[in-house]
């Protein structure tokens, strides 16, 4: 029995990395168990026994508890034998983990951030996010999400996001420069089920200018990748829509040239 607790919301990357992977394995005889945070589930006893970081999503296999996204996506491939999301090279299934640990470590911090200040910060409510620091098992994550709300674009965390990114997507669009479809060649992989959620965000806030601008492949691969059903499947959930005037948008759209500002400063001190 495989079960999935995870968070169904647009900007939820975690939970809709696992999501897109069982959707690209064809893989549809799971159970769903919707985590809301707002009712703080997934500080629940029971949650915390499957997750003791209280952090979404947990999968769930024949009773056995798998965490931590990318970790995730990787035993759910491990499932079927078709389509692989891996390649059979091991050479290049290190080069594969490579571009995720970037992605655990660069892509999803910077997203968290960059998501944080553009459409939560004006929006939450303080006090709430006081009291849930204090049950956060998680110490980045806390001081993470105090310098965003306390500092704004001026926190170094939102320099790291934008840079961060920054480095990622020039690295994509060097590797996709010799034609291939996918970052690894001919076959979608891991890679593109653990960077679509993150992007998709990017996207959602109208950001990605910043980065795709001089940068055609790595443009015209998530333009193909943004295509897939698996990942058009994430438009249907709550929070959602590409529409200029959403909420996300606009509150991306009001602070994008300070971001692109900022990007400009730290590259021409680097010079």
């Amino acid at each position: 029995m495989l079960e999935l607790y995870y968070l169904k919301e647009a900007d939820s990357v975690c939970s809709n990395r696992a999501v897109v992977t069982l959707s690209e394995k064809r893989i549809n005889d799971w159970t769903p168990h919707y985590i809301k945070l707002l009712e703080e589930d997934h500080f629940e006893s029971d949650y915390l026994k499957i997750n003791p970081k209280a952090v979404v999503p947990t999968l769930v296999h024949n009773g056995q508890p798998i965490r931590e996204s990318s970790i995730i996506c990787d035993y759910i491939d491990d499932l079927a034998t078709e389509p692989a999301l891996k390649p059979s090279d091991p050479l290049q299934r290190a080069y594969m983990r490579e571009w995720i640990k970037d992605s655990d470590e660069i892509g999803f911090p910077g997203v968290a951030a960059l998501n944080f200040v553009t459409r939560f910060r004006s929006v939450i409510d303080v006090k709430k996010l006081e009291k849930r620091w204090k049950k956060q098992p998680d110490l980045e994550k806390t001081l993470r999400q105090q310098s965003v709300i306390r500092e704004g674009m001026d926190s170094d965390w939102v320099l790291r996001g934008i840079v961060g990114w920054d480095r990622i997507f020039r690295k994509m669009d060097a590797t996709l420069s010799d034609g291939r479809p996918w970052i690894m060649g001919d076959n979608l992989t891991l890679v593109e089920t653990c960077y679509a959620p993150l992007i998709k965000v990017l996207d959602m806030i109208k950001w990605l200018d910043i980065w795709f601008d001089g940068r055609p492949w790595v443009a015209h691969w998530w333009e193909n990748l943004g295509q897939r059903p698996s990942v058009l499947g994430l438009d249907e959930y709550e929070g959602h829509t590409a529409d200029i005037n959403s909420d996300h948008a606009k509150a991306g759209l009001a602070l994008v040239d300070e971001a692109r500002a900022k990007l400009e400063k730290y590259n021409a001190a680097r010079a």
